[in-house]
């Protein structure tokens, strides 16, 4: 969960999807769609797909039982170099290293390295600094000092040299080139998407369209359909919502729709409760159309 997503945002959320699935065995007997529903309001909603189907997985391989060898893990759904560091030196302190954005900063500013994070070759040679330092006794401890000590003192502006524990040691330090150290990557130029979307409703229930892998923005999520999928006309306006996914600034025209009388639904799109609509529209640019254009049903 704290990939991509900050603590305070998460930390409600893991106790909440804790309590739901207490361990592997629920994980993996629930369904994709209750997974995404106690996952909703985190985004990056493949990652959950990819933990109930790694939790799959560790119930058919390996008897229920989390592995504990480097090969077996990095074989699990969704799980890098970095995930299967990070698990393997913190569960169960195997000298494996980590590298992430604070690692990759702070090898960067200590060794002297320039190079962009995003630049293959350059991630490389922090990767070969970490499994040369990463330290057979309590790696764990370690890593997770290596990925703090980038969080909270060497951060990307104003890194506090004056009581960081190794500023004696770093190169960046010695030849003030901290704020060139790593070399900032390209900003991403902003994408500008607009949404006419219909909030159709009829004898309480509420049409949804189940999005497909096709899709720019959230793939195979159920969200509120376009205008222009349903080929029916757009009503009122309800609201407009604005809302961003990675670099992207979305604005949707939340309208209101009727479905004529008599004609098939699209085999993506489905009539669901009123009351059940949060239970399908995980995405948290949906629950803001829903909060701005509610029922008192969708309430329930």
């Amino acid at each position: 969960m704290l990939q991509q997503t900050t603590v305070a945002t998460v930390s409600p959320k893991y106790e909440r999807f804790l309590n739901r699935f207490p361990d592997v065995r629920s994980l993996a007997a629930a369904s994709e769609g209750e997974v995404l529903k106690h996952w909703a309001g985190l985004g990056y909603y493949c990652r959950a797909r990819n933990l109930h189907r790694a939790a799959s997985e560790i119930i058919a391989r390996h008897a229920g039982t989390f592995p504990s060898d480097f090969d077996s893990v990095l074989a699990l759904p969704g799980v890098g170099r970095y995930t299967a560091g990070a698990i393997l030196s913190i569960a169960f302190s195997k000298p494996y290293p980590v590298v992430d954005g604070n690692v990759i900063r702070v090898f960067s500013r200590l060794f002297g390295l320039p190079g962009r994070p995003k630049d293959p070759g350059f991630v490389r040679t922090i990767w070969k600094h970490a499994e040369n330092l990463v330290p057979r006794k309590d790696p764990g401890d370690w890593n997770q000092a290596l990925m703090e000590l980038g969080a909270t003192l060497c951060t990307p502006d104003a890194p506090s040299c004056g009581i960081c524990p190794i500023s004696s040691r770093c190169v960046a330090n010695k030849q003030k080139r901290q704020d060139e150290l790593p070399t900032p990557d390209k900003r991403r130029k902003t994408v500008l998407v607009r949404w006419l979307c219909l909030k159709v409703v009829n004898n309480g229930k509420i049409l949804i369209w189940r999005r497909s892998d096709q899709e720019r923005l959230l793939k195979n999520l159920w969200g509120l359909p376009e205008a222009e999928r349903l080929a029916v006309e757009p009503g009122r306006r309800l609201a407009l919502i604005r809302h961003t996914i990675t670099h992207h600034n979305l604005t949707v025209d939340l309208r209101s729709g009727s479905w004529p009388e008599g004609r098939d639904l699209p085999l993506e799109a489905r009539w669901v409760p009123l009351r059940k609509t949060r239970e399908h529209l995980v995405s948290s640019l949906w629950l803001k159309c829903l909060k701005a254009a509610p029922d008192s049903a969708e309430l329930m």
